[in-house]
């Protein structure tokens, strides 16, 4: 989408790093350098394995709150206003403040995790980042509609093993007897684009129907027209083009979105068309891979740093630095301003 709006492929491709490695940044390790410099991490992500700060309320709203599940804040009580609306005006407003740091040092960085916290106000909808009875799930309501022989296997596998490793009783299909947090109710389909899917929360009889197919459509409209914004505004990003309309590529990106496989499978399917110039741009030009380790390995590098100062030029300080100014301005500026006191 960064490519489409008009930017850079190095520029891009930073925002795309930025955008993933929300999802990585779970190393709470400080960095010592022997010049006594410190290089504190930022953590946005918990490892889905690690239940005990998963679970943490007091560390809900510092990690899953402001990276993963941003408020809504829409209804008439503090749990419902937590729940994740997409495309909210308060993430409009959001975006809106980080675009005007559109030439700070880290803007490329700031602009990929905005774009992480923007896509899952889509995927999350409906769910909060905290432990509460709003996301609880029954269970034996979770169906998948559309999933082909081979991904009805994967997800029955996938939730049955996912149920149990969370402690639900029996596996997939019996009642929920504990509750996990945010839409770890779910598991994985909420971010699975290809799949329609339906479910019922335990406090309410009406069945949920959602069509991830054309929540993630919307959610790449979106994210195109903001990287345009930030383009348009940004000096030195801009591939020297206006960009591609996004109308004239929908019906591709739409069938990328349904192909039904597993992630390494649509992640080679998204290159491919791109690699092919059925996306836009021109033939020939690659997507990289995507490795966090090259950001892991510029906060490991620090204490052996000739001079520790250089680290403020790097994508992993960067980021840190946008993480930082992120959950700082959601938790104490834009949520209390909005009468929402998370914090």
């Amino acid at each position: 989408m960064a490519r489409m709006a008009g930017l850079r492929p190095k520029a891009a491709g930073t925002i795309a790093t930025a955008s993933q490695y929300v999802d990585d940044a779970v190393d709470a390790d400080i960095r010592h350098h022997e010049k006594g410099n410190k290089l504190a991490p930022i953590v946005t992500a918990h490892k889905l394995l690690e239940l005990t700060e998963n679970r943490d309320v007091n560390d809900q709203p510092f990690v899953w709150v402001p990276f993963h599940f941003f408020p809504g804040n829409k209804g008439k009580d503090f749990t419902e206003q937590l729940l994740c609306r997409k495309d909210s005006p308060l993430i409009n407003e959001l975006i809106d403040h980080y675009l005007d740091l559109h030439d700070c040092p880290f803007a490329l960085e700031l602009i990929g995790l905005v774009a992480h916290v923007y896509a899952d106000t889509f995927s999350h909808s409906g769910f909060s980042g905290v432990s509460s009875r709003q996301n609880k799930v029954d269970a034996a309501s979770i169906t998948p509609l559309n999933a082909a022989a081979p991904t009805a296997t994967y997800l029955d596998k996938k939730l049955d093993s996912f149920f149990r490793m969370f402690g639900f009783q029996g596996g997939l299909w019996t009642n929920v007897r504990r509750s996990i947090i945010s839409n770890g109710a779910v598991a994985v389909l909420p971010d699975l684009p290809y799949l329609e899917w339906s479910f019922r929360y335990e406090h309410s009889p009406e069945i949920f129907k959602r069509n991830n197919v054309d929540t993630f459509l919307e959610a790449c409209r979106k994210m195109h027209a903001m990287f345009q914004r930030f383009v348009s505004l940004s000096t030195g990003h801009d591939d020297g083009t206006s960009g591609i309309d996004f109308s004239t590529k929908e019906d591709r990106i739409k069938d990328i979105l349904s192909f039904q496989d597993g992630k390494t499978q649509r992640s080679e399917k998204w290159r491919t068309a791109f690699t092919k110039g059925e996306l836009g741009i021109k033939p020939g030009e690659e997507i990289p891979l995507y490795d966090p380790a090259l950001w892991d390995k510029q906060r490991n590098h620090f204490p052996g740093l000739d001079k520790p100062q250089k680290v403020a030029a790097s994508n992993i300080y960067h980021f840190y630095q946008a993480a930082s100014l992120h959950r700082h301005y959601l938790l104490r500026e834009l949520l209390p301003k909005h009468n929402l006191i998370v914090v």
